[in-house]
């Protein structure tokens, strides 16, 4: 038998696409077709796609996780390759090898870049501008974008862009805490206006302890208006937890 030509390859994956993408009835129909035209030319799934099964059926490539063909294809052609990139980027479920094998190909300055505008706006930090973001990019790795917690590799790199671009665009500030509570206290309550995380050294040769965080002049100014308008709150939660350890200290059988 002849070798199929480039056309029936194309019509198959089309179909292949087709069937993917379908439901209910459209999905059944495309079913048919494409195991017609596999029979027909004497193809399998296989000849479409390497990972697949060497079967005609579409429905035995579903044990088959649609990144082992992305994968794949980052060693095809440079279409191919460029095709599995850009939906690698926004896919869930990679191993973090799998995603240092797929920053190999990708560019994550390029990939801030693009879609900086759009993360920009869809944020609710202010400060914040697609440029700041775009420039974040640039100061990624690609270990720390394989290792990060985002679901994606598209959401990591945004979250890290965004963590980067807020901290550069907010200067560090050193607040003075009376005690290892109220500066509890005041990191997290920095880290709730800002969305950067603070941190808290201390006691000094003074007995005081400090609050490193990233504050815009209007966030340091709120920072400053809550804890005095929350001391006495403060000193109530306390009080109110410590009753309450000592009261489940009291009631544990010994």
């Amino acid at each position: 038998m002849t070798a199929p030509d480039d056309r029936t390859l194309e019509r198959a994956r089309k179909l292949l696409g087709l069937w993917r993408g379908a439901v209910g009835g459209e999905k059944s129909k495309a079913r048919g077709a494409l195991m017609r035209v596999l029979e027909g030319a004497g193809l399998t799934l296989r000849d479409l796609e390497p990972t697949l099964p060497a079967s005609l059926d579409p429905e035995d490539s579903l044990s088959v996780r649609e990144a082992d063909a992305l994968l794949a294809a980052l060693d095809g052609s440079r279409e191919e390759r460029d095709t599995a990139l850009t939906r690698l980027a926004d896919l869930p479920g990679l191993s973090v090898n799998e995603r240092e094998r797929v920053l190999k190909f990708l560019d994550v300055f390029r990939l801030v870049a693009s879609r900086a505008e759009g993360w920009a706006l869809s944020q609710a930090d202010s400060e914040i501008t697609a440029e700041a973001l775009a420039l974040s990019g640039r100061t990624l790795s690609e270990s720390e974008v394989a290792r990060a917690p985002g679901a994606t590799l598209a959401n990591a790199a945004r979250d890290l862009s965004l963590l980067r671009a807020a901290q550069q665009v907010r200067p560090e500030r050193n607040l003075k805490a009376a005690s290892e509570y109220e500066a509890a206290f005041l990191a997290a309550l920095c880290a709730a206006l800002s969305g950067i995380p603070a941190s808290v050294s201390g006691p000094d040769h003074e007995g005081q302890f400090r609050v490193a965080a990233h504050l815009s002049v209007n966030e340091l100014s709120q920072v400053r208006a809550r804890l005095a308008r929350e001391q006495s709150g403060l000193r109530r939660e306390l009080l109110r937890a410590a009753r309450l350890y000592g009261r489940e200290v009291g009631e544990q059988k010994l």
